[in-house]
């Protein structure tokens, strides 16, 4: 009877601790599944910049921003926050909540404001409240327009409202000098990648491309690509060479080339007539003196969109 009562009790000692256990493992879990959950979609709406759904990409280009500027990357990582917290209030879709499309507006009007504003509490101010707006617009936005065509509308609307504002406030915007010391067309062609995210730096536009290659190596062809040919676009029209060497006509280039060539991978015509487009649309905004943001990458895949499809109406009505 003793032998026996003392193996009922460590029996039933040892199933009450692995039950504790258990217990505590299940809420460390518990605790610690809301981080693992956050951090794919943190870094999949970063990715969602350069219209990739992937964390690799997304971390590559969390990295590339932050060897060029610290703030900036604080400024979209609390940015995307900002708008995911929104989404999740607003209870919006969850399947694109996790795949990053309420996150990359957001996260590109972080970058932009802290591009355009010193760190302070005004501008995390701004920062929070132009996200919210440009997570709000996205949903209004997805609602009337299929989600693959609506870009970076959000973004550019929100940023535009803040830089009126400030505008209107006197604020003046402060914009880091441009250093030409490296003005090969290898930099430019690399700046205009990394200009998508407001990066100057070479290296960061390098680290963009390796991004993308980890996700779709046709992605990162054609974004270089992109990039080059509206650096030669620009040449071709004699634009501002101090703007070539910056890549300020490479980035909306490159972002129509991604978008067209996912778009219609059959032919190359579309994204080589929308980079050429877009380069002509990025002057136009300069000469009336207006940050054109990305708005020339929007307007250009928008406008070939529907010519494409005015092309193949034309098309089925010869074949009937």
């Amino acid at each position: 009877m003793g032998r026996s009562s003392h193996a009922e009790l460590f029996e039933e000692y040892t199933t009450n601790d692995n039950t504790d256990r258990y217990k505590h493992l299940k809420q460390a879990e518990d605790l610690t599944s809301p981080i693992f959950n956050l951090i794919p979609r943190l870094l999949h709406g970063f990715s969602q910049i350069m219209l990739q759904k992937s964390a690799v990409t997304g971390l590559f280009f969390v990295i590339g921003i932050g060897i060029n500027s610290l703030t900036m990357m604080l400024g979209g990582i609390i940015a995307t926050l900002s708008g995911l917290i929104i989404a999740k209030l607003c209870r919006y879709d969850s399947e694109l909540i996790g795949n990053g499309i309420y996150g990359y507006n957001a996260a590109l009007v972080g970058i932009a404001l802290f591009y355009f504003l010193p760190l302070s509490q005004l501008s995390l101010v701004l920062l929070v409240c132009a996200s919210a707006l440009s997570t709000i617009i996205m949903h209004y936005l997805l609602r009337r327009i299929p989600v693959n065509s609506v870009f970076t509308t959000p973004f550019i609307i929100s940023t535009w409202l803040v830089l009126l504002l400030i505008d209107m406030a006197g604020i003046n915007t402060s914009v880091a000098p441009f250093s030409t010391q490296a003005s090969s067309d290898f930099y430019s062609l690399t700046r205009g990648v990394g200009q998508v995210m407001f990066q100057g730096y070479w290296l960061s536009g390098v680290i963009f491309i390796i991004g993308l290659l980890f996700h779709s190596y046709q992605a990162a062809i054609w974004a270089v690509i992109g990039s080059g040919l509206g650096m030669l676009t620009a040449r071709v029209g004699s634009f501002s060479e101090s703007n070539v060497l910056m890549g300020a006509y490479g980035f909306n280039a490159s972002l129509v080339a991604l978008a067209l060539t996912a778009r219609y991978p059959n032919t190359p015509i579309p994204a080589v007539l929308g980079v050429m487009l877009s380069v002509l649309l990025t002057r136009a905004f300069e000469v009336v003196s207006l940050p054109a943001l990305t708005a020339p990458f929007v307007l250009t895949t928008w406008l070939i969109i529907g010519m494409m499809g005015i092309k193949n109406r034309l098309s089925e009505y010869r074949s009937l």
